[in-house]
């Protein structure tokens, strides 16, 4: 789970295999269907299980042949406890507050391999399951990868002015760069929006500064805040150290990602649509996703009609 395209696909499947279970007179093959798993807990993984849990049981009286009984949701998490960015406390309420809608969290795990319609977790039985969703991580660009220079965890090393180690006048900020945190010597900033927002900013100044012969300035940078919705208008958050939970917690995570919207507009377009959300149900229809395929074969027709070189070639028939 990355892109807009992904969810659409997501919600694509859940719905086709909703329509598929809805008429499936094999158990087994039923159970694979409506089985959901989500692999990894951190914010995207609780996030998405959360929204997916939602999804499903708001999308259950549509089909009058399934019951919630019938369905599985599972979160796979490696460690003790969930959101572990957030701390043990509002992980264990995270963690609560889902299992009280139903999902099933296994923790301590990993997911060691996958079928079509099969799960395999370590010493345990294999979740029959057509739908896994993995959120366990992320890597940078493949694009890193080949660079010659410094690396840590696979990310470019770079100094307190964010330059590349190995080479001062290249710069690395972001997702793909390992940012050392100044003021806790062995640690890095981690590769979230806040920060690289910032990182952005500096290091600017500081190739504008280095243009002008004048001395870099350093980054340093405390999380503000992090804010996670789990669903059902509920959210957790800690904000200057503080731990918010329920809906104060969702809405002050809704009113900070509206404020990051560029343009008036948006935002009033955006509020409007939040505010419906409020009062009407979900809206359960298939959104499908064009191949890439199509578009790609269009463009080479419109290429044959007009030529190589994108210039119109009359019909000579």
């Amino acid at each position: 789970m990355k892109s807009l395209r992904d969810a659409i696909q997501l919600r694509a499947q859940i719905l086709r295999h909703l329509e598929e279970a809805n008429f499936e007179c094999n158990s087994a093959e039923r159970q694979s269907l409506l089985t959901f798993v989500v692999a990894g807990g951190g914010f995207a993984g609780v996030e998405t299980v959360a929204a997916l849990n939602d999804f499903v049981r708001d999308a259950l009286p549509f089909y009058p042949n399934l019951g919630e009984g019938m369905l599985r949701v599972v979160l796979v998490h490696s460690g003790p406890v969930i959101l572990p960015e957030l701390g043990e406390s509002l992980g264990r309420h995270t963690q609560k507050v889902l299992e009280g809608r139903g999902v099933e969290i296994r923790l301590n795990t990993r997911v060691k391999s996958m079928t079509e319609n099969k799960i395999f977790l370590p010493y345990t039985t294999p979740i029959p399951c057509s739908t896994l969703v993995w959120t366990a991580g992320t890597v940078p660009s493949p694009l890193i990868s080949p660079l010659p220079c410094a690396k840590e965890r696979g990310r470019i090393t770079v100094n307190q002015f964010l330059q590349v180690s190995d080479w001062p006048d290249v710069w690395a900020v972001g997702d793909c760069a390992f940012v050392p945190d100044i003021k806790n010597p062995g640690k890095s900033h981690p590769p979230t929006a806040q920060h690289a927002i910032r990182e952005g900013k500096v290091v600017a100044q500081n190739i504008a500064a280095a243009l002008l012969g004048r001395p870099g300035k350093p980054f340093s940078f405390k999380t503000i805040g992090l804010l996670a919705s789990i669903g059902r208008r509920t959210g957790v958050a800690r904000i200057f150290g503080y731990n918010f939970s329920g809906f104060l917690a969702w809405w002050m995570w809704r009113t900070i990602y509206l404020s990051k919207l560029p343009g008036l507009d948006k935002k009033v377009r955006v509020a409007f649509d939040w505010t419906l959300d409020l009062i009407f149900p979900k809206d359960v229809c298939a959104v499908h996703d064009l191949s890439y395929h199509r578009d790609f074969h269009r463009l080479e027709s419109v290429k044959e009609a007009a030529g190589g070189n994108g210039d119109y070639q009359p019909s000579t028939s």
